[in-house]
């Protein structure tokens, strides 16, 4: 045998390994093209192996970053909502390109008022004070809505709607 067909062997051998456990880990959730990347470096694969193998995925329909940025945009925010502003940096750390980034936040922000989700998700925490008998301080609202990533105006506009509540019952 020559040294040719042993790394011949031993690639083809690297490539059904790498199909096994990437067959395995997007069986438990969907990944992105980038975040698959990073685990195959992280495992040792060459970067021809990587690309082989995500072109594989992205022939076979295994990934597809547009498609897994929408669902895992309509997963955060049926679970803990967020706004526009996370949700573009998430979607950038897991290595989404920025047209399709632009592209789904303008498709969810379509069907979903920003405004509506920003008062669903401090509706929880007012609840949850009002149990603990601690009094809901609107600035601290107001900060937990910009680091969830909504707008200055949406958090604005919360602070505004909670100091007219305050004002109103505590003039009763």
């Amino acid at each position: 045998m020559t040294n040719q067909e042993i790394e011949k062997i031993i690639s083809e051998d690297e490539i059904i390994r790498g199909k096994e456990y990437l067959l395995k880990i997007l069986s438990r959730r969907a990944y992105s093209r980038y975040e698959i990347s990073k685990k195959l470096q992280y495992k040792g694969y060459s970067k021809k192996i990587i690309a082989y193998l995500i072109l594989w995925l992205e022939n076979n329909d295994y990934i597809n970053d547009e498609l897994f940025a929408e669902m895992w945009t309509q997963f955060q925010l049926q679970n803990k909502p967020i706004g526009r502003y996370k949700l573009n940096k998430e979607l950038r750390m897991k290595g989404i390109k920025e047209d399709i980034i632009q592209k789904v936040i303008e498709k969810t922000y379509q069907e979903i008022d920003e405004l509506t989700l920003a008062r669903d998700l401090i509706q929880d925490k007012i609840v949850s004070s009002k149990i603990k008998n601690i009094e809901v301080d609107p600035k601290k609202i107001y900060n937990y809505l910009l680091r969830r990533g909504f707008s200055i105006e949406i958090s604005r506009n919360i602070y505004d709607e909670l100091n007219n509540k305050n004002t109103v019952i505590s003039d009763s």
